[in-house]
């Protein structure tokens, strides 16, 4: 038999997308009172949440067509109105912030613009960046680095850039064109830019609608069932503390470090490094308020200090199923970790002092009524890509492989995966068990 396990909420549902394409009898072991994991939604006094925005969007064209066929008759497609929010011009620029330079002072484009162009003509002659910040100037110049990049990254990411490596952004932001940095920087270019301009959401159901419509294809589902003890020479998980369930191999989708605790036996090696891997927590304030239409955006980034929360959206925006007529719906996320604590501690302290910056961005009046609140801690939000990231994961994968347990998913990887990245890697660990002399890459 093969066991699937997960221990905690914090990752999207990548064990059912695992067993979804098992050839061979399976069991799934799922910590929780439900399937969905992060990808899964709360209802609060009529509103629904979920565990953290998501969007649904990919090339991949197998994942596309399984998204669609599972969500068929309950998927909107949107145009991304994404925008960043200026606290010291009082003014909105359009996301990506290098493509939509219209409307900040003529300084800060100066600024931009010359740093962008300096930095394309010394490209060649420069040498390879060693860390995150390096790689912001060396692809951005000094003025899109300093304005922007530096302050929101040491906000989402709670630590220097200088500590992290790049490899996880530089697939992933295209060369700069300059020509078209300068047209949207003389114009308001509505032409949207990025991976994700356009992006899929559920109608009804909020996103956990994609696991459940999953479920419904995967057999074997057990529900509260947290892992306890791992004994790889007996080929043993137990749970609860007491039922202990033999398994031949075993896929995890449980958060590296987390895995690694519950190993008996574990070298002192693979011990050091689960012990130094690094990621942030997410802590999500949901509101309900009294007022329809308090923003016309799905969401907005927000990079200076003034503010509690780096990025909010708007769930109403997303699908007008997720809120009450006449009402408005936000999620506003604030990134902390160990080496950027909260400023307060109390839910009663976070909920108003988000209430309070609201209304310094003139999202919320001083008169709105809130009609539902509530936090949603998410403890393993993102990976942190220190720059030890990849020699740390490698040795982990490696000896949980020597013992036939199969990491996946977004913490089991260890990777910034997106919700399409966490459904092909399920995929991946499953023909690594129906066919093991099989290696299929992800496509990132």
């Amino acid at each position: 038999a093969l066991a699937y396990l997960r221990l905690s909420a914090n990752r999207d549902d990548d064990s059912a997308f695992g067993a979804y394409h098992m050839q061979d009898d399976y069991v799934v072991f799922e910590k929780l009172h439900e399937v969905g994991g992060l990808a899964r939604s709360e209802e609060i006094d009529g509103f629904i949440f979920d565990y953290a925005p998501h969007i649904l969007y990919t090339i991949n064209p197998y994942v596309s067509n399984l998204i669609h066929t599972l969500l068929k008759g309950n998927l909107h497609i949107k145009n991304r109105e994404a925008y960043i929010y200026h606290g010291k011009y009082d003014l909105y620029t359009r996301f990506p912030f290098q493509a939509h330079l219209h409307g900040l002072p003529e300084s800060v484009i100066s600024d931009c613009l010359t740093g962008l162009g300096e930095a394309l003509k010394k490209k060649n002659n420069k040498p390879k960046p060693q860390n995150y910040k390096e790689w912001m100037y060396y692809r951005f110049g000094k003025g899109i680095t300093e304005h922007l990049m530096i302050p929101y990254a040491e906000r989402i990411w709670t630590v220097s850039p200088t500590t992290m490596n790049y490899e996880w952004i530089d697939r992933r932001v295209p060369e700069p064109d300059f020509e078209r940095i300068v047209e949207g920087a003389k114009t308001d270019v509505t032409k949207r830019e990025g991976f994700n301009n356009d992006f899929w959401y559920p109608i009804e159901g909020g996103i956990e609608a994609l696991p459940v419509a999953l479920a419904k294809k995967v057999k074997n589902i057990n529900l509260n069932m947290q892992a306890t003890k791992i004994l790889p020479s007996e080929r043993i998980v137990e749970f609860n503390h007491e039922a202990q369930v033999r398994y031949a191999r075993l896929i995890s989708t449980l958060p590296l470090p987390v895995i690694v605790k519950l190993i008996e036996g574990v070298p002192k090696h693979v011990e050091k490094a689960a012990g130094d891997l690094q990621n942030n927590s997410i802590v999500c304030v949901n509101l309900g308020v009294d007022r329809p239409n308090v923003s016309p955006y799905h969401w907005l980034y927000f990079y200076e200090e003034d503010f509690i929360f780096h990025r909010m959206s708007f769930p109403m925006n997303l699908s007008s199923k997720t809120t009450p007529a006449g009402k408005s719906s936000i999620t506003c996320e604030i990134a902390h970790s160990r080496f950027r604590p909260l400023s307060v501690h109390r839910k009663e302290d976070i909920i108003n002092k988000t209430v309070e910056d609201l209304i310094k961005a003139k999202i919320l009046n001083k008169d709105d009524k809130i009609v539902a609140s509530g936090i949603l801690a998410i403890n393993h939000a993102y990976v942190i890509y220190d720059l030890n990231h990849r020699k740390n994961v490698a040795t982990i994968h490696n000896y949980l492989r020597s013992i036939d347990i199969y990491p996946c998913g977004r913490f089991g990887e260890w990777e910034y995966f997106n919700m399409d990245h966490s459904i092909w890697s399920g995929k991946q660990a499953a023909e690594k068990i129906n066919n093991p002399d099989l290696v299929v890459r992800a496509s990132k």
